[in-house]
């Protein structure tokens, strides 16, 4: 074999001293043909050549062993093994070596003619060459022992997960390397190709990785990946081998790119070994491509009539003699300790840690953001929201780690960049809590200093105010760029820097921040076909707006990050012609973790299926091109572990409490958490006041204002009707409005009169007079029996006072406010027909009358009926006016229908969930979080205890409370920036606030 051969077979990648074994095989192959010819002159025969060679024979063992130290080479009894095929035996030394430079392999000894000596023979492999077994049929068992010997060796030395395998075996159907089976669940081997078609499709996506290899990493500045290594730049791919146990029959096209793998894939980790059998001379032509010789190829020849002895290129003038073949306790230890330790690797992602930089807040958002969230095959993977990148799309099926990626966005965004320069809105559609970290809690006060909205089990309704919030800052931008005469925000921010400090404070910002720019904006939505889904007026909006954010967003420096576990089926999409290719094509950045074949398509593009082929939990592909195969790229993503936020967070606390004084927490929305009156803001700061009471019934699915009600104004009408069977609902939203209307009120200006017509609403009544009593507010309390009175003696003091022309006896001085509030009023409908008095007149007759003629005089009716007919049945034909406003709590949408003005009502039909609607305030009905009630605010009621307000010296987990920590106050419905922060649209003035009236 001459020297140039060698030097081709073997230059690809293996070591520079690796020459040195080189020049070993030259002087062993001269000295053997010194052996094979007559003795020279002079020479002492062949025992002593056999003596001359000894330091020779030394040299090429010691080098062998040096390239193949360790499991290259042990034999197959060695102590060595035994600590492999241990329980955690692989896993320590996978730990370190994490850069594992590839050698030899041994696979026999060479055998010296007439010394008695012989030298290993080590092959090399990875990063070397191919290497091709041809033996004839009789001694195929043979092959097939080395190929599963040296797969053995280099699964066992080689780092778990760093090889993969392709096995193609026509003849036995991978019973020859049957013992590698529990590697396929852990993705290193796949199922064993057995038909041509399924080889062709394997060659053309090696072919197609060495060729993104070549481009994406070698690039022309490198001839092979060891090369690139050596400079100092990381290596993340795999290496992949094609194991042939038989030659393929292929087509012209596919046989050339078998070829063509086989020449260029050894330089990008990819690499061939087949086993081939000799073409006999005398066979006939058959037109199909010859069995060898591969490209850099290292070729292993069955010789010899002993049947025993191989020949090998690297010394083909000496025999050899393979090793046998490893035990199948063996090859099963091994294969089952790797597929554990790679499983476990694949399923335990990288820390945050690695990927957070060393100072918060030093990143400049104008010209986009970055934030790395994993590591590919060039070490961080960066994802950017700019002009190139706006949007992003996530997908994944249920345990892929999208709500891992998620995480790991937010805490990586929110480390690079201060709250002057990004704003966040979280909103999660799924049951799941993952946000609720960024809100303060009762166990921890910790809030995410960047965040401003903050919804975990969110509603649909409360989605689209968000979005609508969003919509609405995007315009404000847009006014401001007019102005300032900017294109985009850089152009804005620049201008605003040359302004006077401040001058660009938008909505908190000031607040926030004590600085003047402009932040980005990223909303993050997780599940967000919800909101799309069905197709009613709430889905249409939310595409609406998604549409608007997504075609206008970059110039505004706002940016949308979506995810879900699918995206087929989407009625909101599906339904209006093209909008879903209106809003996804400006969505360049997309990431799809694994899913599947299908649901790749539609996430990525219709012919990229990238990630229908991964396997494990946080492996990830990250495309910015709208989803093109070309743009593919694999990472791992990292997760936000324990350690590392245990360190993060108070940080992230203590950077904020550095630069602003009076720090305001997100608002925060918990879909299933009830609506508390005692620590709602809107509540809290109420005062008396001359103006008109407000009457609150809850807390609105909205960004603003805090809580919702009705104005008891003199107007016509201006009454309460609480309708629906929900008792809970009903009852919270009775007690919150008497209460409310109580704090508006000075001492002795307000007489309610409570009546319990049921006798399951005695214990609510109860609850509330205490609660008035106890704030000096004077109440009467009845029962069924004293219905009748109570609604007769409220007609009369109508009557009286407006003989009196509305004032209280004296001339400018008003009746006090007066409350008929009746607890489940359709339950005394028998005691309000008797009759009232002397003629035909009954309680109904007067409870009309106070419904109709007391609001003028400072009368109110307060009721719950458990139906809108039965409301409507006591009010009687010509009185349904007479109820301006009312709440609806568990009634279908078409018995609304007519008491909303002929408008559809499509929510507040489940529990925790109401509808409002008041005539003279709102032109549509309202979703609202009704209040609770006082058993249910006092002893957590049939939720849980952490939707109490927080005790002494503690956060809230829900409801408003004021934190420990001395900021304004935050509520687990909806939250309110802190009235008296710069550019903050607080609540109305006292009197007035949360009104719908």
């Amino acid at each position: 074999m001459s020297g140039s051969r060698r030097a081709r077979a073997l230059a690809t990648a293996v070591q520079s001293s690796l020459a040195g074994a080189l020049a070993v095989a030259d002087r062993l192959d001269a000295q053997a043909e010194r052996l094979a010819g007559p003795p020279g002159p002079g020479a002492g025969g062949h025992d002593g050549v056999a003596t001359s060679l000894a330091p020779a024979f030394d040299e090429a063992t010691e080098l062998v062993y040096g390239q193949a130290p360790g499991l290259a080479s042990a034999g197959w009894g060695a102590p060595a093994w035994s600590a492999v095929t241990a329980p955690a035996g692989v896993s320590a030394g996978a730990a370190a070596r994490e850069r594992f430079r590839p050698g030899l392999w041994r696979v026999g000894r060479v055998l010296v003619p007439g010394s008695g000596r012989a030298v290993p023979l080590a092959l090399p492999l990875l990063d070397g060459g191919n290497l091709r077994v041809s033996a004839p049929r009789e001694r195929r068992a043979e092959a097939v022992d080395l190929v599963r010997g040296l797969l053995t060796r280099v699964l066992a030395a080689v780092p778990p997960g760093r090889v993969e395998l392709t096995v193609y075996d026509p003849f036995e159907l991978g019973a020859g390397l049957a013992g590698f089976a529990p590697l396929r669940a852990a993705g290193v081997i796949g199922p064993t190709l057995t038909a041509r078609t399924a080889l062709e499709t394997a060659v053309t996506e090696l072919s197609g990785h060495v060729g993104r290899i070549t481009v994406d990493r070698l690039g022309g500045s490198f001839a092979n990946l060891r090369e690139r290594e050596d400079a100092g730049l990381p290596r993340s791919e795999p290496w992949r081998l094609l194991v042939l146990l038989a030659w393929p029959s292929l087509p012209d096209e596919s046989a050339r790119a078998l070829l063509g793998l086989a020449a260029q894939g050894p330089s990008c980790g990819v690499h061939v070994l087949a086993v081939t059998e000799p073409e006999s001379p005398d066979a006939a032509p058959t037109g199909r491509a010859p069995s060898g010789p591969l490209p850099n190829e290292v070729a292993l020849s069955a010789a010899g009539p002993d049947g025993v002895s191989w020949r090998c290129s690297l010394a083909p003038s000496m025999d050899a003699v393979l090793d046998g073949p490893p035990p199948a306790d063996l090859v099963a230890g091994v294969a089952a300790t790797v597929a554990a330790v790679a499983s476990a690797a694949a399923a335990q992602a990288p820390g945050l840690g690695a990927l957070l930089p060393d100072g918060l807040w030093e990143q400049d958002s104008a010209a986009g953001l970055s934030v790395p969230v994993g590591f590919g095959p060039d070490g961080p993977c960066l994802l950017g929201f700019d002009d190139d990148t706006v949007h992003a799309l996530v997908g994944g099926q249920a345990g892929a780690g999208k709500s891992t990626l998620l995480l790991t966005m937010i805490y990586g965004l929110a480390a690079r960049y201060g709250p002057d320069q990004l704003r966040l809105h979280l909103l999660d559609f799924k049951e799941g809590l993952e946000f609720a970290q960024f809100g303060p809690s009762e166990r921890d006060g910790f809030f995410l200093p960047h965040a401003e909205t903050v919804g975990m089990d969110s509603d649909r309704e409360f989605g689209v105010a968000v979005l609508r919030h969003v919509r609405a800052e995007m315009s404000r931008r847009a006014v401001a760029m007019r102005a300032a005469g900017a294109r985009d925000l850089r152009g804005l921010r620049a201008a605003v820097g040359a302004g006077p400090a401040g001058s660009g404070d938008g909505p908190r910002e000031g607040a926030r921040s004590g600085r003047g720019a402009w932040p980005r904006i990223l909303v993050v939505v997780d599940e967000f076909q919800v909101m799309l889904t069905p197709l009613d007026p709430v889905a249409r909006e939310a595409v609406g707006h998604l549409e608007a954010i997504a075609r206008q967003g970059r110039a505004y420096g706002i940016h949308l990050l979506l995810a879900s576990q699918t995206l087929s089926g989407i009625d909101a999409l599906d339904a209006t012609a093209g909008k879903r290719g209106s809003i996804f094509g400006q969505f360049a950045l997309r990431v799809a973790l694994r899913t599947s074949i299908s649901e790749s398509r539609v996430l990525l593009s219709t012919n990229n299926e990238a990630a229908g082929a991964l396997s494990g939990v946080g492996q990830a592909v990250v495309n910015r091109r709208n989803g093109h195969p070309a743009g593919n790229e694999l990472i791992r993503v990292a997760r936000p572990d324990p350690e590392t936020l245990a360190t993060l967070r108070p940080r992230l606390a203590k950077a904020l409490a550095a630069t602003v004084d009076e720090p305001s927490p997100p608002r925060v929305f918990v879909g299933h958490a009830p609506a508390l009156l005692d620590t709602n803001p809107a509540f809290t700061e109420l005062r008396p006041a001359g103006a008109d009471p407000v009457a609150f019934v809850g807390a609105p699915l909205d960004l603003a204002p805090p809580a919702v009600g009705v104005t008891l104004s003199a107007q016509p009408g201006r009454n309460l009707a609480v309708l629906g069977p929900l008792r809970r609902e009903a009852v919270g939203v009775l007690q919150a409005a008497v209460r409310s209307v109580a704090a508006q009120c000075p001492p002795g200006g307000l007489r309610v009169d409570l009546v319990a017509a049921g006798p399951a609403e005695r214990g609510a009544v109860d609850d509330l007079a205490a609660a008035l009593r106890a704030a000096g507010t004077a109440v009467t309390v009845s029962g069924l029996t004293g219905l009748a009175g109570v609604v007769t003696e409220t007609a009369a003091e109508v009557g009286r006072r407006e003989e009196d022309g509305g004032h209280g006896g004296a001339p400018g001085t008003a009746f006090p406010l007066r409350l008929l509030v009746l607890f489940a009023a359709d339950a005394g409908r028998a005691a309000l027909e008797a009759p009232s008095g002397s003629g035909r007149r009954t309680g109904l007759d007067d409870l009309r009358q106070a419904t109709r003629r007391g609001p003028a005089v400072r009368v109110h009716v307060l009721g719950w009926w458990r139906s809108p007919s039965r409301l409507l049945d006591d009010l009687g034909p010509g009185h349904r006016d007479d109820f301006a406003a009312w709440v609806a709590a568990g009634v279908p949408g078409t018995e609304l229908f007519a008491l909303a003005g002929h408008r559809t009502v499509a929510a507040g039909t489940t529990t925790n969930r109401a509808v409002l609607f008041d005539r003279h305030a709102h032109g549509e009905p309202r979703t609202v979080v009704p209040f609770a009630p006082l058993d249910v605010a006092r002893d957590g009621g049939p939720l849980s205890g952490a939707h109490r307000p927080a005790s002494q010296g503690g956060t809230p987990g829900a409801g408003w409370d004021e934190p420990a920590w001395g900021g304004p106050a935050r509520r687990a419905v909806t939250g309110w920036p802190a009235t008296g922060q710069p550019g903050a649209a607080g609540p109305p003035e006292p009197g007035r606030r949360g009104t719908s009236g």
